[in-house]
Formats: structure tokens, sequence, C-alpha cells
């Protein structure tokens, strides 16, 4: 059909890792990407890696149209969607779109991929981040820890004014971003509960070593520059497994962390 409309088709692959290293190679104009491919990678984790390498612009073809679907695809910053099955007109429209807000692009608002409280990227670009640190590291044979942390009032602050961790949100969120690498991600997840993503990682020693670094940064008072709260941290550290690298399995073994966390401190 790209022919039928004048352009010409460099490559045509059925994987993510095919179509990443197709545009590393034959670097087009645009790349025309389904959602769902063979393999373990999906067409959105493969779009968010081309985008970050090369910048070309990718329009989705799928024939999934839920909620969940089109709000994950919304991280890789496609430049249009197309649901099968689509016509010649359809197809011409959505290309001829593409190139044309490629030529003219803008900065699009940062709260559609950050929580609004906190400035952190928000759970779904959480699990977008970690589904491509998942495959690099499976590529590159590295190491992954997800680690999760609940703060809670430890105590009444002193004055009788009511304070807690919600009070707190954009001090907690400034005190990860500013002890972590830029490749680490941290999110939000309710109220005062936090993931962190560490990727590329030497090895499980260096991941652990991490942990227990940023543990150290909660030991004292927050301050918010008007009062100071002394937080109970309840933390936790999950680790990539060989044999299951589920990006939803990691964050539940790091959850349960916390639980198993609480148990032993109540015992």
């Amino acid at each position: 059909m790209l022919v039928e409309l004048g352009y010409t088709v460099v490559n045509i692959v059925s994987t993510a890792e095919a179509a990443i290293a197709g545009v590393r190679e034959t670097r087009p104009d645009l790349v025309l990407l389904d959602i769902v491919l063979k393999g373990s990678v999906d067409g959105i984790t493969a779009a968010t890696l081309i985008k970050e390498e090369s910048a070309i612009p990718v329009i989705f073809l799928t024939a999934h149209a839920d909620e969940m679907t089109l709000s994950r695809a919304k991280i890789a910053d496609p430049l249009g969607y197309l649901l099968k099955p689509f016509e010649l007109r359809e197809l011409k429209t959505a290309v001829e779109l593409a190139l044309y807000k490629n030529a003219h692009k803008h900065d699009a608002s940062p709260w559609a991929v950050h929580d609004l409280q906190s400035g952190l990227p928000n759970k779904i670009s959480f699990l977008d981040h970690l589904k491509k640190s998942i495959f690099l590291a499976e590529r590159r044979s590295r190491s992954i820890a997800v680690l999760a942390f609940v703060f809670a009032e430890a105590k009444p602050p002193e004055d009788d004014s009511s304070a807690g961790p919600e009070d707190f949100i954009s001090v907690i969120a400034e005190k990860f971003t500013s002890s972590l690498r830029k490749s680490d991600t941290v999110t939000r997840l309710e109220s005062g509960e936090f993931l962190v993503l560490l990727p590329d990682l030497d090895n499980d020693k260096q991941a652990l070593s991490a942990f227990h670094r940023i543990c150290g940064l909660f030991q004292e008072p927050l301050s918010n520059g008007l009062r100071r709260i002394p937080l109970h941290v309840t933390s936790s550290i999950a680790l990539l497994s060989k044999d299951d690298q589920d990006p939803e399995i990691l964050i539940k073994k790091a959850l349960d962390g916390l639980l198993s966390a609480n148990s032993d401190d109540k015992g």
C-alpha cells in the first residue's frame, strides 16, 4: 500500500529486535510499527527505543483499541495510530500528517506522562521504562533492581499542625531524583508509596549497595521549609531473575517485600 502511494519501503520485519536494527541501518523517514510483534518485546517498547536512539517518528498499527493499550502507546509519543483493518486513504492521511507533524513538531505538555503532585513519571511511564530496561539487560547481560518504599509518619509533629507523607510528596520526590542516576526512574503509586527502577547495573551486589545508600537518604526527618516531620520508612528490593523477566512480577515482588518487612517490624 505504501508503494502504491509513492513511498519507498526499505524494510519489513516481524520482531522488535529486527525493527530496531533496521532503523539503525536504514535511517527511514517514518516507521510503521505494529503494537503486537513476534517475540517477547512489543511494538510500544520498540518505538520507545527507536525514539530515544534516533528520534524517527512512528505510526502505530493495531487491532487493539482498549484504553490500557492506548495509554501505554502514548508513552512512546507516536505521530499517529491506524486501527486494523484500514483503507488506503486512511493510510495516506496518517502518513502525510505524521510527516507534517514531524517537520513542525513542538514540545508537548510534560503532564501527559508525569504525576501532577510529585512531578515524577507516572505508573504507565515507569512500566514502559522497566520493560525497556529488561529488554536491554537481557541483551547486555546486565542486572536490574526495583525498589519499593512506603513513607509513614513516625510520630505527630511537635507543633499543633498536622503533617504526613502527603505534605512531603514533592520533598521526597526531590530527595530521590537528586540522588539517583539519570538512567534511574522513580514513580509514586499512592500517597506515601514509591517505586525506584535501577537499570543497567553490573551485578546484584551493586544493586544491593545502591539500595542501602538510598535507604540512608531518609534516616533524618524531612523538612518542607515550614516544618520537619520524622518519617517511618519501609523498604524492599526485587532483583531481576533470568528465569522470570515479567515486569509486572518484578514490581509485585518489590511490593510483596514491603508486606514482609511490615510483618517483621510488627513481630
